[in-house]
């Protein structure tokens, strides 16, 4: 009997970490970054230093900085880890995570610098 219960419980925990897989589309929306981080703290970003991407659930993408944009597609290699193919043939590898509902952007895993990103909606520019 307690084998039985303790292949219940197995298969329980099992259906409960399936279920709490990551969901793929978190970052689908747009994004419009408003603070930076260079390792010794955080400031705000001015009006022309911000950025907005856009990104779709078909792969496809629309970056904007100021008075420059341009369209990408992208691939999520894993849960975090984000490759941009812009075409103006610029490549962004970064990685990102959530905190407080912002998007934290950076080019390196352990996050020393970062963007954030503040969720602007599920919208088309």
């Amino acid at each position: 009997m307690k084998t039985l219960n303790r292949l219940a419980i197995l298969l329980l925990m099992a259906v409960a970490l399936v279920s709490c897989e990551w969901e793929d589309d978190d970052f689908l929306g747009a994004w419009e970054s408003y603070a930076y981080n260079d390792g010794h703290g955080e400031y705000e970003l001015y009006d022309n230093d911000r950025s907005t991407y856009v990104f779709y659930s078909d792969g496809t993408g629309y970056y904007s900085q100021w008075n420059f944009s341009t369209d990408f597609r992208w691939s999520e290699y894993s849960y975090g880890h984000l490759v941009l193919h812009h075409s103006d043939n610029l490549v962004e590898d970064f990685y990102y995570r959530f905190d407080r509902g912002d998007m934290l952007v950076s080019g390196d895993r352990s996050f020393y610098t970062y963007t954030v990103f503040s969720y602007r909606g599920r919208h088309h520019y």
